[in-house]
């Protein structure tokens, strides 16, 4: 439930900083803040939350479009801050501090990202200033709390770390964090202001990789910076490589992959980037027919054909055996088939010499676009696999695209749960305990999810041989949930689509509107979710039996 109670944190303080920026605020923005908080909060166990922004409601107007200046909305900020411990909102530095632009920078491909972690403000907007004049990247926290978070958030390539800090000793930071900066050969630099032999043991001991003394030499800085750095690619080259064909292996794979899909969920410019699982059909029968090391050459000469038809930023990571996948940044899913077109031409043509045989090797392929709707790591490689498996059921020496149909290949008789909510907490919780689940009504389940109405009626997702069960949120900010009730039915009808309203409101009158227009069941919010499951279990055995 914290996953979720975080989400909550995070939109409402993302919401209440964009007021901030604006200053005034439409009335019916606030409402829909508070009608979301209120659906939402109590589900998740954030009872207090929830009464206060339904106690919020009765002061505003979902229709008006008045604009509230900030001494207008404040007071109901500071309302729902008070549900909330600790606080929520940042508004509370002092002004020198609010000067600095904390936003994460979106990283940019081989540009180093240094954390410096340090309370002094003016010594960070200096170093800031002198080391991305020379060509870093860096992003900077104030506190230790903010240290540690944008240390997982954004990987660094190197931290400066003060070593006294106002809410957390800067040796407490760096235990926190060592084993993982271990792991990712990220270097550590304790600075501080005593250059003692003490504070320089104490530093060593707990893993800081070198300790400087204030006032730093900005003239020695930078090829420090570059020392260090180098070094840190060199073990991850030496740690990342696959020794028998040159590409990088699993474990570089994955930190690849999270750190690619990171930077796409940060930079709009990014739409997708595309990631393929090959596999080079009938390898076995290589080594069984010419031996492994002729097998070992095969693989080589794969990856080596690769290297030659890639983009720049592509990343070829074996995978296990004669399995390979493949990252690449900023590319679709019809310019990464492309690409693979490219490969499977130019080593289709590679014959390979064995005493007097010769033979030529195929290869097959699944590509995965992924979007910033994708999160889990797992999930990605899990659905390339599926395309590729697919791709060699049905003939192999080709390349395949996911598709949510291949999930459900084989499978009959399964149910389609649709969630309609602009509430992001809402959606993954359902989608989570669905897909634990697994079924409903005794058979298989499979959901997609819609952050408006707009979206969902202009969607691709009905088919006449399916059946469906959408819960659908009664309050959305592009299109009210009863519009889509109503558009709904006019356009599928009620053959074999069974409809639930999601709805904070416990009004009769909104119900039996509902009723009327075709919903099937309401359920009031909040709500837990194995009741919605146990509910949705009686109307689709009542429904479709």
């Amino acid at each position: 439930m914290k996953k979720y109670q975080q989400m909550m944190y995070d939109r409402i303080k993302k919401t209440v900083g964009n007021w901030r920026n604006k200053g005034n605020v439409h009335e019916y923005e606030v409402y829909h803040l508070l009608h979301s908080i209120k659906g939402t909060a109590g589900t998740i166990g954030m009872d207090k939350l929830s009464e206060e922004a339904e106690a919020l409601l009765d002061y505003t107007d979902v229709e008006s479009e008045k604009l509230w200046g900030k001494t207008e909305w404040l007071p109901f900020v500071e309302r729902i801050e008070s549900a909330f411990e600790p606080s929520l909102f940042q508004d509370k530095t002092d002004e020198i501090k609010q000067t600095i632009n904390f936003e994460t920078p979106v990283s940019q491909p081989d540009v180093p990202f240094i954390l410096i972690v340090d309370d002094d403000v003016e010594f960070v907007t200096h170093t800031k200033t002198f080391v991305e004049r020379e060509g870093f990247q860096v992003v900077i926290a104030l506190t230790g709390e903010k240290g540690l978070e944008l240390f997982y958030q954004v990987k660094p390539s190197l931290i400066i770390l003060d070593q006294a800090l106002p809410d957390i000793d800067g040796i407490e930071l760096l235990k926190q964090i060592f084993v993982k900066a271990q792991k990712d050969v990220v270097p550590i630099v304790m600075v501080g202001t005593s250059d003692c032999e003490e504070n320089r043991i104490k530093a060593y001991e707990m893993g800081a990789t070198d300790f400087i003394a204030k006032p730093l030499n900005m003239n020695v800085l930078i090829p420090f910076l570059h020392n260090r750095i180098r070094h840190r690619k060199h073990m991850l080259k030496q740690i990342g490589e696959d020794e028998l064909t040159g590409a990088y292996n699993r474990k570089y794979l994955e930190r690849e992959l999270s750190s690619q899909l990171v930077m796409l969920k940060k930079d709009d410019r990014m739409a997708a980037l595309s990631f393929i699982i090959v596999d080079i059909d009938h390898f076995k029968s290589v080594n069984d027919r010419f031996g492994h090391p002729k097998g070992d050459e095969v693989l080589k000469e794969f990856v080596h054909t690769f290297m030659k038809i890639k983009a720049p930023m592509d990343t070829i990571s074996r995978y296990g055996g004669e399995e390979f996948a493949i990252v690449m940044p900023d590319t679709s899913k019809t310019e990464a088939f492309e690409r693979i077109k490219a490969w499977r031409e130019s080593f289709s043509n590679v014959t390979f010499n064995a005493g007097d045989n010769t033979f030529n090797v195929m290869f097959s392929a699944g590509i995965k676009e992924v979007t910033v709707n994708d999160d889990h790591l797992n999930r990605i490689i899990e659905q390339a696999d599926k395309a590729l498996y697919h791709a060699k059921e049905t003939g192999r020496n080709k390349t395949q695209f996911y598709e949510e149909a291949l999930e459900y290949t084989g499978l009959k008789d399964f149910v389609t749960i649709i969630i309609v909510d602009d509430d992001e907490v809402v959606r993954q919780m359902m989608t989570h305990h669905f897909n634990k689940r697994g079924e409903v009504a005794g058979r298989p389940v499979k959901v997609r999810t819609f952050p408006d109405g707009v979206a969902f009626l202009e969607g691709s997702w009905y088919q006449t041989d399916q059946q469906f069960m959408i819960l659908l949120d009664g309050r959305m900010p592009k299109m009210d949930g009863i519009e889509v009730l109503q558009k709904l039915r006019e356009t599928y009808g009620n053959k074999n689509i069974v409809i639930s309203m999601l709805t904070a409101r416990k009004g009769e009158v909104e119900v039996a509107r509902a009723l009327n227009l075709g919903a099937d069941d309401y359920m009031v919010k909040p709500f837990n979710a194995n009741e919605v499951a146990a509910r949705i279990d009686r109307l689709l055995e009542r429904m479709f039996n």
